[in-house]
Formats: C-alpha cells, structure tokens, sequence
C-alpha cells in the first residue's frame, strides 16, 4: 500500500501518475487540471522562460488512455465533498466528459455528480483563422465525488440596470428600492453563471511568466473561491508555472504542485517564493 507522505505547501517534479499515491487518500477538497491538450505541437516557452514540452499523443484513443488512469489515482485523493475541475479544449473535451462520466459513476445511485460544463471565453488569441470560425474559448468539467459537494455562491458585478433599480442608499451603504410599500434591499448581481468572460494573459501583462499555456490567475481564483473553503487543501497535478497554487496560497487555502518538466517546477516555485517572501519547502 502507498505511503502518504506528500504534505501540503509541497511541488514535485514528476508524472502524477507516480507521485499522487503519495497523497492521503480523500485529503483533497479541489483538484484542478490543466494538461496537455493533444495539439499535436511542442509548446515553447517565451521572454526568460526556455521550458518547453511535447503536447502530442496521437490518435485521441492514445490521449484517453493517458489520461485515465491518472484521472482515477485524482479520484482516489478527493475528499468526499470534493471537486475536480477538468481544463480541455474542443480538440478531445467531448470524449473527455465521456470518461469523467464513466469514473465518477453519475448515473449510479451513489456515484458521483456532474456539476457543470463552464464555458471560458479569453477573448485573445486565435486570430488567424481562414476556413472556420475563430476559436476563442476553452470547456471546463466539474464534476464532484458526491452531491454534498463544496459550493460558495458568487455574484457578478451588479449591472447598470440593477443600480438604477436599486438606486437608495441606507445609512450603511446598502443599496434598495422600494415597490408596493415594501423595501427590497440589493443582495449584489445575478448568480455567476457558466460562461466566463476573464481575458487572456496579454502579452505585456506583470503576470506573464513566459510559461506556455499559462492560465490567468483570475480564472483559478475564481474556480477556488467557488469550490473549496479556506483551509482546504488544493491540488494541481500539472501545475505548470504554478497558477492555481498562488490562487490558493493567496485565498487561504493549502496547495500541492506536481509537473513533470524541472523548469515548470523551478518557475512555480519561484512565483509562490515571491509572493509569500518565504523559501517555499
């Protein structure tokens, strides 16, 4: 049987296929994953970051088989109110539901849940299309080991609209209207819904790390403050220049990094060095 012996505030350099049997089984609240997408491409670093890694696999069947028996050892990690966060794209997301389905049972009476299927426009990008319609948004999975599962409402930024609604301020500051004698205080903006307009790390942007296929940390934060509670512990098995582990040092939350690329897990280390001001272990 595994020890676990991988702690919390940890990033490993290794394939996660070998390094998440070192994690307490059910430990993990939040496990998000960005892998490679099957692009067939070597993606390159830019600006200081030299990184690189091959992002093909073959056929899509190849993919899948990569994937699924990973995807099980992060099943086994999640805690029974957890969530897994599956990061595709339009190349092989399809297929993808198709096997999240399958391991966390949903159709079964105690199996797992699918929670939704978020739509994130970045908006830059892909700007050189000829023959089809411009590619402009990724799919993320959510899927949950049980129905009682961590959720956080978050509201949107209130509209123009519902300010005008809402347009008296009380002594607190709290914005109502009134209508038929009754009060109606503003509670914030409608309920976040599936699709998530958060740009793309521009060029220019202090946040860059060079790192290929870095995701904005606006995107993680949002997933984490949606799904997990501070304390938490978060997992990311393909962290990458470690995004979602400065979200979840940055929200309270506990963090576990694993990559298989060293320069990954050098620059993931560096950033949660900068931020905290501490030698990460």
């Amino acid at each position: 049987m595994p020890d676990a012996t991988l702690q919390a505030g940890t990033i490993t350099q290794g394939d996660c296929l070998d390094v998440l049997p070192r994690v307490a089984p059910g430990s993990a609240q939040l496990i998000y994953l960005d892998p490679p997408f099957n692009t067939r491409k070597t993606r390159r670093g830019t600006g200081d970051s030299t990184d690189t890694y091959a992002d093909h696999f073959g056929a899509t069947g190849d993919y899948i088989a990569f994937l699924k028996p990973r995807l099980a050892v992060m099943q086994r990690a999640l805690a029974p109110n957890g969530s897994l966060f599956f990061h595709g794209d339009w190349r092989a997301g399809h297929y993808v539901k198709v096997l999240l389905d399958e391991l966390f049972r949903v159709e079964s009476p105690n199996g797992g849940v699918f929670v939704n299927e978020i739509i994130w426009r970045y908006g830059l990008g892909a700007a050189r299309a000829r023959r089809n319609l411009l590619t402009k948004h990724d799919v993320i999975f959510w899927y949950a080991a049980s129905p009682d599962y961590v959720f956080n409402l978050i509201r949107q930024a209130p509209t123009a609209a519902m300010l005008n609604k809402y347009r008296h301020v009380d002594a607190d500051g709290q914005r109502f209207m009134r209508s038929y004698g009754k009060v109606y205080t503003m509670k914030g903006g409608k309920p976040l819904d599936d699709v998530w307009e958060i740009p793309a790390i521009a060029p220019t942007s202090r946040e860059r790390t060079g790192y290929p296929t870095q995701k904005p940390l606006a995107l993680l934060e949002r997933i984490i403050a949606l799904a997990s509670a501070p304390g938490d512990l978060v997992i990311d098995p393909f962290c990458g220049s470690g995004t979602t582990l400065l979200a979840a040092q940055r929200l309270g939350r506990r963090w576990l990094g694993i990559d298989a690329s060293a320069g990954a897990v050098e620059v993931a280390r560096g950033r949660l060095a900068d931020d905290s001001k501490v030698e990460p272990t």
